[in-house]
C-alpha cells in the first residue's frame, strides 16, 4: 500500500497510509441526523419523523427545515455539496467552492432536537450555537469518511545494526533499518495521524 505521506519527526518517522476499510461515522452513537440527497451518490437519510421526503417533494429543503423547527423543536443547519470529481460536503452557509453556480448546491439538512441534545448532555441544553457546532462537526466527519480521508499511521524508529560479529553474521553491513514501534488505523485527517505518531515516538527510548 502506497503512503500518502512520510513525516520525519524527532525519534523516527511516521508513515501515513489510507485506511481501506474504515467504519462509517454514521454507525457511531451520534446525536444529529443527516438527511442528504445527491444524484448518483448514496447518502444517509436519517429522518426520524417519516415526513421529510414528502415535505421536500412539496416545498424543497426549506419546507422540511420549517417543519423540523416548528413541530419537532429542532435545530437545523443546511448542508451544501460541491461535486467536482469527489463530492465535498459542508454544513452552514456556503462559502468558497460551495457557492459555485454549476457544481454546488444544497445537498440536504443536518438536524437534532433540543431534547436529544439535552439528553446527550446530561439533562442540560447547551444552546443553539453549540448545537449548530455539533452538527457541523458531524457533517465534517462524514465528509472525511466519504472522501476517503480516513488514514492510519505506522510509527517507525531507526535502529542501527549491531556492530562487530553479530552484525556481520546478520548481513547488516553496518547500517540499520526502520523498525515499527506502533501502528493505528481509523484516524480522521493526516495531521491528527502525524500528531499521534509523533507522540508515540516521543515516549520511546531511543537506541544508542
Amino acid at each position: 500500500m502506497r503512503e500518502i505521506e512520510i513525516a520525519e519527526v524527532p525519534g523516527g518517522r511516521v508513515r501515513i497510509l489510507p485506511d481501506d476499510a474504515p467504519e462509517s461515522p454514521r454507525d457511531w452513537d451520534t446525536v444529529g441526523h443527516l438527511v442528504l440527497d445527491v444524484a448518483r451518490h448514496q447518502m444517509p437519510w436519517e429522518d426520524h419523523t417519516g415526513r421529510l421526503r414528502e415535505l421536500c417533494e412539496r416545498g424543497g429543503w426549506r419546507l422540511a427545515a420549517r417543519y423540523l423547527t416548528a413541530f419537532c423543536d429542532a435545530v437545523v443547519v443546511p448542508v451544501y455539496g460541491y461535486a467536482h470529481g469527489d463530492l465535498a460536503l459542508r454544513a452552514g452557509e456556503p462559502v468558497g467552492c460551495f457557492t459555485d453556480p454549476w457544481d454546488a448546491g444544497q445537498a440536504g439538512l443536518a438536524y437534532l432536537t433540543r431534547d436529544e441534545l439535552r439528553t446527550a448532555c446530561g439533562g442540560i441544553y447547551p444552546g443553539a450555537q453549540q448545537a449548530e457546532a455539533l452538527l457541523g462537526a458531524e457533517v465534517a466527519t462524514y465528509d472525511q469518511w466519504a472522501r476517503g480521508q480516513v488514514v492510519g499511521y505506522i510509527a517507525e524508529q531507526w535502529t542501527p545494526c549491531p556492530a562487530g560479529p553479530a552484525g556481520e553474521h546478520a548481513g547488516c553491513g553496518g547500517g540499520g533499518d526502520w523498525v515499527e514501534v506502533e501502528a493505528c488505523w481509523g484516524i480522521y485527517g493526516v495531521d491528527d495521524a502525524i500528531t499521534q505518531g509523533r507522540t508515540v515516538l516521543a515516549g520511546v527510548r531511543h537506541p544508542r
